[in-house]
């Protein structure tokens, strides 16, 4: 299926060269311009779209705050955040509210492309600047990154997980009960020291359960 998709930028080139890329590729139904606050939650309201692609940096139009209150009032809405901002407190902040992908203004057309098809396809997509970034600030003095320090079920919880399933598709997919799952989840976390998803997703990248 065809994907809506809103952008969310003030900067005219930039608005421009995204909607030459994305529509050269096809798989694209709508492309929808915010360039202020006031147009995206409009856009949000009306139109409804699938995936948020949101420019969004310390200095720009758009901020984290925008992220949290789309999370908050569109619960459908993907997000996808393209950033120039490589401070990993910076990164790991965003990546903690949920967001579905994030890239850097580096990325290519190839990942740009991947990561809306990815997301689209209920998937989690990082690009490998990001993962490096946040793997050297939060993983690599981790001593409990290493994988034989989760039991076999943990370990293919953990995967799942990092793939962007949700505790009832785990259930489903390996025949046990939610509750069950959850509590796997939380003695994933608690025995790896991570406190969000998306620090046991970079674990998970980390250890090489998935590979971004």
């Amino acid at each position: 299926n065809n994907i809506n998709i809103v952008h969310a930028t003030s900067d005219t080139l930039i608005r421009v060269g995204l909607k030459s890329i994305l529509f050269k590729g096809g798989g694209i139904d709508t492309l929808y311009h915010a360039e202020n606050n006031q147009i995206l939650f409009e856009t949000l309201n009306t139109k409804k779209p699938e995936l948020l692609i949101m420019n969004c940096d310390q200095s720009n139009s758009f901020s984290i705050n925008d992220i949290k209150q789309v999370k908050q009032l569109h619960t459908k809405t993907k997000i996808l955040v393209i950033s120039t901002d490589k401070n990993p407190t910076y990164i790991l902040s965003i990546l903690e509210l949920g967001v579905h992908g994030y890239l850097t203004r580096e990325c290519d057309e190839g990942e740009l492309i991947n990561a809306i098809f990815a997301i689209a396809n209920n998937e989690k997509f990082y690009c490998n600047k990001i993962i490096n970034i946040i793997l050297e600030k939060k993983l690599t003095t981790n001593d409990d990154c290493d994988p034989t320090s989760l039991s076999q079920r943990e370990t293919e919880i953990t995967t799942l997980i990092a793939k962007g399933l949700t505790s009832r598709e785990i259930a489903v997919k390996l025949f046990l009960s939610p509750h069950t799952v959850n509590t796997h989840r939380k003695n994933i976390m608690k025995k790896l020291g991570v406190k969000s998803t998306s620090e046991l997703v970079l674990y998970a990248v980390n250890v090489g359960l998935i590979y971004p």
